[in-house]
């Protein structure tokens, strides 16, 4: 007896012990997102509200496994995983008995449902992979430790907060115009197929009950596809911020008049290994993100194109509404990280810049040569592509959405609208 309640107060104990280690190392996000507490931010906390809403979700397994636990990945795996279902089938059932607006509103919806779980598990496969670079940035945050270091740390957390916040706004945005519009309507939100509750009877009791389903189960799914889309420009910006310190570190190199020539040495050393580090960190989550930017392209273009001859054709003024948030939320998809991609770009053509025009002359001929075979590294540029297909930057977005255009066009001027319309009537 005596040695059972030992136990039970060691079990106690270390779980007071871990909350308080939790609480001291992790930030609420509202700390993160208006940049509270202790000054001492660090890069890895921007990843933070990903992998706790993966964890929300079941995508991300806690520690220790449990049955609990187990099931909520399992039911979590189950609902992701058959949206393709329940949306095709939906979808299919939608085009027996309604009109031309409200197929159009679906398929836009289904055609993305097709590549959410395809996306989400390459995440959940690699996910080690991206957990592997923490200790890289956590290594070079420690080589910024001055006032403009910490700052720009801290900038980079709250930009990225606020990223997280704005795409979840803007997907949550179009749930709740649809919900809205169709309680008014008297209709459902995406028309998906829950076959349990489909069955029942009683008309009234199945609209609301599937009604109340599909809205949360919507939420879930944009949760999900948030997730997707904002971890790429988030691990891209964290590059972005440790390129620009690490142009301002070079820069500076040779102009302090109280380090001899191996200071400087072993400071360009340090330099040359941050670099390295970057592009290390670039291939890891590149070779992550390139797959599920590449799903997100291939079905871009088709989107789209539904949506202009949704909104332009044949929608009525409350499916209009949908279908303008609709296609704003597609277009952020791969926005966000097409822009910080080009961004990265130009900041790395910013680091040859600095090293050329650093105090070079006030250093000795061994860091010269050194200078000499940094320049020519840094001139490679860090840049994304999905899947060696499509270039991952604002060029290829816009040749996206060009071709998305461009076929709305063409299905225009070919008279597939007004064919459709007149069969119709």
């Amino acid at each position: 007896m005596k040695t059972k309640c030992q136990k039970v107060v060691r079990v106690k104990l270390f779980r007071r012990f871990l909350k308080a280690k939790l609480s001291r190392n992790m930030r609420s996000f509202l700390d993160l997102y208006y940049g509270r507490g202790s000054e001492e931010f660090e890069t890895n906390e921007s990843f933070q509200m990903i992998f706790s809403c993966w964890a929300l979700l079941g995508i991300k397994p806690l520690k220790p496994y449990g049955f609990l636990r187990s099931l909520h990945v399992a039911f979590g795996c189950i609902c992701l995983f058959m949206c393709p279902v329940f949306f095709a089938v939906g979808f299919m059932q939608v085009t027996q008995n309604s009109s031309m607006t409200i197929i159009l509103t679906t398929l836009q919806a289904t055609l993305n449902a097709l590549g959410l779980p395809l996306k989400t598990f390459v995440a959940y496969f690699y996910i080690d992979r991206l957990r592997s670079v923490e200790p890289i940035f956590k290594s070079l945050d420690g080589r910024y430790q001055n006032p403009h270091g910490r700052f720009a740390r801290r900038e980079h957390v709250i930009q990225s907060a606020h990223l997280f916040v704005t795409l979840l706004a803007l997907y949550f945005a179009y749930c709740t115009v649809s919900w809205l519009t169709s309680i008014f309507t008297h209709t459902q939100p995406l028309n998906t197929w829950l076959p349990l509750v489909d069955w029942i009877p009683h008309s009234t009791t199945q609209y609301w009950l599937h009604f109340v389903i599909e809205v949360v189960y919507v939420y879930f799914l944009l949760i999900n596809q948030g997730m997707n889309d904002v971890y790429p420009a988030v691990y891209i910006k964290a590059l972005r911020t440790h390129i620009i310190l690490l142009a301002d570190r070079v820069s500076r190199l040779g102009e302090n008049p109280e380090l001899t020539d191996e200071d400087n040495y072993k400071e360009l050393i340090d330099c040359v290994r941050s670099h390295q580090e970057l592009l290390q960190i670039s291939r890891a989550v590149g070779s992550v993100f390139s797959i599920t930017i590449f799903i997100q392209f291939t079905i871009a273009a088709a989107i789209l194109c539904v949506c202009m001859l949704n909104l332009f054709l044949f929608a009525d003024t409350n499916h209009r509404a949908i279908t303008i948030v609709y296609y704003g939320c597609v277009l952020m998809q791969t926005l966000l990280t097409c822009y910080q991609a080009s961004m990265l770009e130009v900041d790395c053509e910013k680091l040859p810049i600095a090293i050329f025009h650093c105090n070079w002359w006030n250093m000795d001929k061994r860091s010269r040569r050194l200078l000499i075979y940094f320049l020519h590294r840094a001139q490679q540029e860090i840049s994304f592509v999905a899947v060696k297909f499509f270039k991952i930057n604002l060029g290829t977005f816009l040749s996206i959405a060009k071709f998305s255009f461009t076929l709305y066009t063409f299905m225009n001027q070919m008279g597939v609208g007004e064919n459709i319309k007149h069969q119709l009537d």
